[in-house]
C-alpha cells in the first residue's frame, strides 16, 4: 500500500484540534499547500487504477469530496474525487470520466505529518481462474 506523507502547518493542526475547521477542510488545506504539489504526488497513484482501461490515462482536478476522522486514534478516511482523461491516439478519441477513491490516513500531531495510504489496486491472478 503506497504511503505519501505531507507536512502539516501548525495553524491547520490547531484549527482541527480546536474544532475550528472540519476534517475535510483540514485535509484539503494540507494537500493544497505548496501550490498543490501534494495533489501532483497523488495523481500517478490514482492513474494506476486506470492503466488497464487503455488510452494513456491522466488524472486531474483532484479534490477532497468527503472525509471522516477519529480524534482519539488520529486516523480516518478521505474520499478523493478526480477526473481521468483518456486519449486513444490511433482512433483519435478523447474522453474524460469522473472517479472517486477512498484512502485511509493518519495524522501524527507530534511531528506535524499527515500520511495518506493509497489503496492497493486489486489484481487478479490467472491461477485463481481455474
Amino acid at each position: 500500500m503506497p504511503a505519501l506523507t505531507f507536512d502539516i502547518r501548525e495553524d491547520h493542526l490547531s484549527g482541527l484540534q480546536h474544532q475550528q475547521i472540519t476534517i475535510k477542510h483540514f485535509i484539503d488545506g494540507v494537500l493544497s499547500e505548496d501550490n498543490g504539489n501534494a495533489f501532483t504526488a497523488i495523481a500517478p497513484w490514482l492513474v494506476e487504477f486506470h492503466k488497464r482501461d487503455g488510452g494513456s490515462p491522466v488524472a486531474s482536478e483532484i479534490k477532497v469530496a468527503e472525509a471522516e476522522y477519529d480524534s482519539i486514534t488520529h486516523s480516518g478516511k478521505v474520499k478523493l474525487a478526480y477526473k481521468v482523461s483518456f486519449t486513444y491516439g490511433c482512433a483519435d478519441i478523447f474522453r474524460t470520466d469522473d472517479y472517486t477513491e477512498t484512502c485511509k490516513f493518519i495524522i501524527d500531531p507530534e511531528k506535524n505529518k499527515l500520511t495518506l495510504y493509497i489503496t492497493d489496486q486489486l489484481t487478479r491472478d490467472t491461477v485463481d481462474e481455474f
